[in-house]
């Protein structure tokens, strides 16, 4: 910005795609160890508070540590969004930044959480049912693990029928897999697991099968994934 308060054309142009910070300074912790990992301009820490793009303002529910780019600036006088003692970063939507955030809980828990942080996904068991002596289900598993700007994912529907005893597996692609289980009296229950890049983590689903008695005599195919 000039003297005069004008602004160029390109920084007009700019500053409609960029998000204002919100939030406090941090003077006590260095940055330039993890530099490589975020983009060149991001060079203190701030206890960011809030953010904003036009007229839009969001104040965040709990203060989060995040990388930002120099020691901030005074809000606008007009700046609705900001609040006193804060300061404000203009940054870029897709610079890549650092947040850290605070957990509380159990050393299981929180060891838990941050060993799988980065992996999202999980396994459904739709319309179960008996064709043809074997317990039949419609699946759908999702799964995606993203981690320092790599990214493996999948996103699979598919039916499924196994006999009704033991454990299966039905659906694998290297770094995945699925295994459906009959449990007796009348349960199917699936555990879908990932792991990949050092990261792992499964989840579980269970469903009850219509009553075995009134349903085994059921006629028809079942277009499944067969073990």
């Amino acid at each position: 910005m000039a003297k005069d308060g004008s602004i160029s054309l390109a920084e007009a142009l700019t500053s409609q795609g960029q998000f204002r910070l919100y939030g406090i300074p941090v003077r006590d912790f260095p940055a330039e160890e993890i530099s490589n990992y975020v983009s060149k301009n991001l060079t203190s820490f701030a206890h960011v508070k809030g953010y904003g793009l036009g007229d839009f303002c969001k104040r965040l529910p709990f203060p989060v540590l995040m990388l930002v780019p120099g020691a901030g600036q005074k809000p606008d006088v007009n700046d609705k969004c900001a609040i006193p003692d804060e300061l404000v970063w203009n940054v870029l939507p897709n610079d890549r930044t650092l947040a850290l955030t605070s957990h509380i809980g159990a050393f299981t828990e929180i060891l838990d959480d941050i060993s799988t942080r980065g992996v999202d996904g999980n396994v459904q068991l739709l319309n179960p049912r008996i064709e043809n002596g074997k317990a039949c289900v419609d699946v759908r598993i999702w799964a995606k693990i993203e981690i320092l700007g790599a990214k493996v994912e999948f996103d699979e529907r598919f039916p499924v029928c196994i006999p009704l005893e033991g454990c299966h597996t039905v659906w694998s692609i290297g770094w995945a897999g699925l295994e459906i289980c009959f449990r007796a009296p009348k349960s199917l229950c699936a555990k879908l697991c990932v792991g990949k890049w050092g990261i792992e983590k499964c989840w579980d689903y269970c469903v009850d099968l219509p009553l075995l008695t009134s349903t085994s005599s059921t006629s028809g195919g079942c277009d499944c994934h067969k073990t």
